[in-house]
């Protein structure tokens, strides 16, 4: 059985004249005739009866009519489903997402792509580069955003960003835009969780501390310890944008070093792209960072 086959019973069922549904179709008669004949072989019933010259629909073929129309129906609408999704007129789209992208960078491309897509749905969950890894494989989201390296034989990455990490401390501290790392080896330095990004990207700058260190699961609460003074800390420049506006903060850069890294589109290497997940990362490739 086949929609074309579907579409020739259903247009016979209405008009109960062959000749005239052949007409409608664009085929002959002896076409449509040896369709009927082949559903009513295949379904062991008879789905017409002819009486002289005029064509009736049996009950069994009545019955069928209401199913052959709910499928032509059916394939109609996954047809416009299918033209939405190749058009991006629709669709879902799963994100994972490391901290520092998904809270201070991915709501305004989301909300910016959302004024270009309404109709598309996007899941965005928040966790860090580790755990993006995993649901990546276990195929739980489509795409990930990482700001850490990662190194997964079925993983691949792509850049997208360029982000800087900068040194924040407590205004009480008066220091200067610029400071000698030496500076900081007095200070208790308040880092990420390990699998964090950022703090990844500060040991492979800095070299790995184990002495005055808090741990602290979150950058809004790294933030707040800093503001407190309860230490100094290496964030992305992408966090600190309203902290610095109320001058809670002071920001500071390293002597000689600039601790740059690229954030980075992460995902299986045996991923097909939708036309949706094309359009997102094309999108987010060209969205301005100075706009945060």
């Amino acid at each position: 059985m086949t929609i074309r086959k579907l579409e020739i019973y259903y247009t016979v069922s209405e008009m109960l004249n062959m000749t005239e549904a052949a007409k409608v179709l664009y085929i002959s008669q002896p076409s449509i005739s040896q369709v009927i004949k082949e559903l009513e072989e295949e379904m062991k019933v008879k789905l017409f009866q002819r009486l002289g010259r005029k064509l009736y629909i049996t009950e069994e073929g009545k019955v069928f009519q209401k199913y052959a129309l709910r499928m032509l129906n059916l394939y109609e609408e996954s047809q416009k489903v299918m033209e939405d999704m190749r058009e991006v007129r629709s669709g879902n789209l799963r994100i994972g997402a490391s901290t520092t992208i998904g809270t201070y960078l991915l709501p305004d491309i989301i909300a910016d792509f959302k004024q270009e897509y309404p109709k598309v749905d996007i899941e965005l969950y928040i966790t860090n580069t580790q755990e993006i890894s995993e649901d990546l494989l276990k195929n739980n989201i489509d795409i990930g955003l990482i700001e850490g390296k990662i190194v997964i034989e079925e993983l691949e990455t792509m850049d997208l960003w360029e982000d800087e990490l900068i040194i924040i401390s407590s205004p009480n501290k008066k220091w200067k835009k610029v400071i000698d790392r030496k500076k900081l080896e007095e200070e208790t330095f308040i880092l990420r969780e390990k699998g964090s990004g950022s703090r990844k990207t500060y040991e492979d700058a800095m070299g790995i501390r184990d002495k005055n260190v808090f741990v602290f699961g979150g950058t809004e609460a790294i933030k707040r310890a800093v503001i407190k003074d309860l230490g100094v800390a290496c964030v992305s420049k992408l966090t600190i944008g309203e902290e610095e506006k109320r001058k809670e903060i002071t920001v500071s850069r390293i002597k000689n070093l600039e601790i740059k890294r690229c954030l980075k589109l992460l995902y299986h290497k045996d991923k097909e792209f939708s036309r949706l997940i094309e359009k997102f990362i094309e999108f987010s490739k060209g969205y301005n960072l100075s706009k945060n």
